[in-house]
């Protein structure tokens, strides 16, 4: 379970990595191509969900390298478990269900984290 449970932590933090990074160096401009939902939000509005996302991914998979708390785990994956359904609520709002199925996904994954970091 414990291997299973850092696998899918590796894969979230991999995606929230790449994601923040991607809304943190781009500009507003270069993003719409990419998010259509990105006109709603300030150039620094774009760059907070961005750092958030990167702090939260590397909650997900330091404690594995460096010996340091634990716990940061399941509070990394809540917090990104709160922006997944921030996310959902924006892309409800604008009709976009198929962005809608992958911040359920993700919340759904982001769960299974907390739960099994808690539980084990």
């Amino acid at each position: 379970m414990n291997i299973a449970l850092w696998i899918l932590q590796i894969m979230l933090a991999a995606f929230f990595l790449t994601v923040g990074s991607v809304k943190v160096v781009l500009t507003k401009e270069k993003l719409s191509k990419v998010f259509e939902w990105i006109d709603d939000f300030s150039q620094n509005k774009i760059k907070m969900i961005g750092s958030f996302e990167i702090i939260g991914a590397l909650g997900l998979f330091l404690p594995g390298v460096y010996p340091i708390g634990y716990a940061i785990i399941p509070i990394s994956a809540a917090g990104l478990a709160i922006i997944m359904i921030l996310a959902a609520m924006t892309h409800y709002n604008r009709a976009e269900t198929k962005e809608i199925i992958l911040n359920i996904a993700l919340f759904v994954s982001l769960m299974l984290v907390i739960i099994g970091r808690l539980a084990f």
